[in-house]
């Protein structure tokens, strides 16, 4: 095999091959972190995928007018459509289709990962995400993931920053979480370190990450691991995928009750106070609790606001 690799094969002097997502979560895997299992494609890979396709692409990047918008997003939507209607080579389809099977999975998620440094920029959302992805519906779900690096804000963002950093695909059993959110090593607004800022929700943790509902936050002290402040919000949506309909429904609800009990959001503080001092930096993480089982989703850096001279 050449253009993919499973988690437990992956490192941190990946981080060009596999990107930054795979490579924190591979290094935290082989260290024991609850981690979903999967592969990722390499950015060979991506660029095997859009081989024959690339030369237009480049065209017509290297027409685009940033100064107008619908010209900015009427070629995104040529490039976009090139990769989601390209074919991929029956050598790298039986490859990703192979390494699928391995993963005795059903479902899995489909996200891009760059192929920059933690310190990197990066934000949630940056790319799309493909949800409870079948093996009938990968690769066209992998096209569509590949195609997100090519929105007009993606575009934008690349051609005025002059970032050339390519993009791996990250594939990893799915999960179906009860509760999920997001926890901070150090408080993202008024910059404390001695605390675990938690955000949390029931569902999916889409819902917090695109600020679809007023998350439920928690603080947890560092020193005592023990909890500091809660505020419990009032959810009025939670994201579910419905099995019979084979999709993600937003599901409205009036739900005052707290989304994380005490002592998993202690779980939570600890899983993330790990990360900080494996990395030993500031550290944002994505989680999500599927029964009574706590899981890693995703690492990212987190720049300070007002940034040390």
């Amino acid at each position: 095999m050449n253009y993919t690799y499973r988690l437990d094969e992956i490192n941190l002097n990946m981080i060009s091959v596999v990107g930054r997502k795979s490579a924190y979560l591979g290094e935290l895997y082989k260290m024991g972190f609850d981690i979903p299992p999967g592969f990722v494609i390499s950015s060979a890979g991506v660029n095997e995928i859009l081989k024959d396709i690339q030369p237009d692409i480049n065209s017509i990047l290297s027409s685009v007018n940033l100064n107008n918008q619908s010209d900015l997003e009427k070629k995104s939507g040529i490039i976009r459509s090139l990769i989601l209607n390209s074919k991929i080579s029956e050598e790298i389809e039986e490859e990703i289709l192979e390494r699928f099977n391995s993963l005795n999975s059903r479902y899995v998620a489909v996200r891009a990962t760059v192929t920059s440094p933690l310190s990197g920029s990066s934000f949630a959302g940056e790319y799309e995400t493909d949800l409870f992805v079948t093996r009938d519906n990968l690769i066209q779900s992998i096209k569509r993931v590949i195609a997100s690096y090519y929105s007009p804000r993606a575009i934008a963002y690349r051609l005025l920053s002059q970032d050339n950093s390519g993009m791996a695909i990250l594939i990893q059993n799915m999960i179906n979480p009860t509760v999920a959110g997001t926890a901070f090593s150090l408080h993202p607004v008024t910059e404390e370190s001695d605390y675990v800022f938690i955000e949390s929700a029931f569902g999916l943790g889409e819902s917090v990450t695109k600020g679809l509902v007023t998350p439920d936050q928690y603080i947890i002290s560092k020193a005592t691991r023990s909890l500091v402040s809660k505020r419990i919000s009032k959810k009025v949506v939670k994201l579910v995928y419905d099995y019979e309909e084979k999709r993600i429904k937003t599901i409205d609800i009036e739900d005052n009750s707290e989304s994380l009990k005490e002592r998993d959001a202690i779980k939570v503080a600890n899983m993330t106070i790990a990360v900080e001092e494996i990395f030993k930096r500031n550290v944002n993480i994505e989680w999500a609790i599927d029964g009574n089982k706590l899981y890693l989703l995703e690492v990212r850096g987190v720049r300070k606001i007002y940034p040390e001279v």
